[in-house]
């Protein structure tokens, strides 16, 4: 799996964070935790060195759909054996960096996440008018939910968006 890939819940991941529902072991589910849309895979390897296998079980939790990984150019995709398989919506197509804006919003926000949501799908197309619904979010978030969300949001927003030029 590409070390770049930024990893993020599915709503089965959230469910499971949430409720327990799929009763992940304890590694799994600190592992699933931890992929909360502003961390890659690097990173995360990185802050689990100590755990045996750690790099299998993450691609595990992509099979079984409780994460999936967002390239920073905003494509979501799958973890194979030759270069990662974009797999954006039921169509095969690729996320756009405003899916994959929207998609990281709801997992770092949870449900603080439909103000942002509403700016976002509000938002134009471009580059640059996601980057100033970017940065009126972050202000937002700042003001109104968690300075330390703010500056998550804004970082793997930032590099979405980057790498997206």
């Amino acid at each position: 799996m590409d070390s770049t890939l930024i990893l993020v819940k599915t709503d089965k991941g959230i469910d499971e964070v949430k409720h327990r529902s799929f009763g992940l072991p304890q590694t799994l589910r600190a592992l699933l935790i931890m992929a909360d849309g502003s961390i890659s895979m690097a990173g995360l390897l990185t802050r689990t060195a100590q755990i045996p296998k750690v790099e299998e079980s993450i691609e595990w939790l992509v099979r079984e759909g409780f994460i999936e990984s967002v390239s920073p150019s905003g494509r979501r995709t799958a973890p194979s054996a030759s270069p990662a398989v974009v797999s954006g919506g039921a169509n095969g197509q690729a996320l756009a960096p405003k899916q994959a804006l929207i998609a990281i919003s709801r997992e770092l926000l949870g449900a603080d996440a439909p103000k942002v949501l509403q700016r976002l799908t509000e938002a134009g197309e471009s580059l640059s008018e996601l980057n100033a619904a970017v940065e009126r979010c972050h202000k937002f978030i700042k003001l109104t939910i968690d300075e330390k969300k703010a500056e998550q949001f804004l970082k793997a927003c930032q590099s979405l968006l980057a790498e997206a030029r």
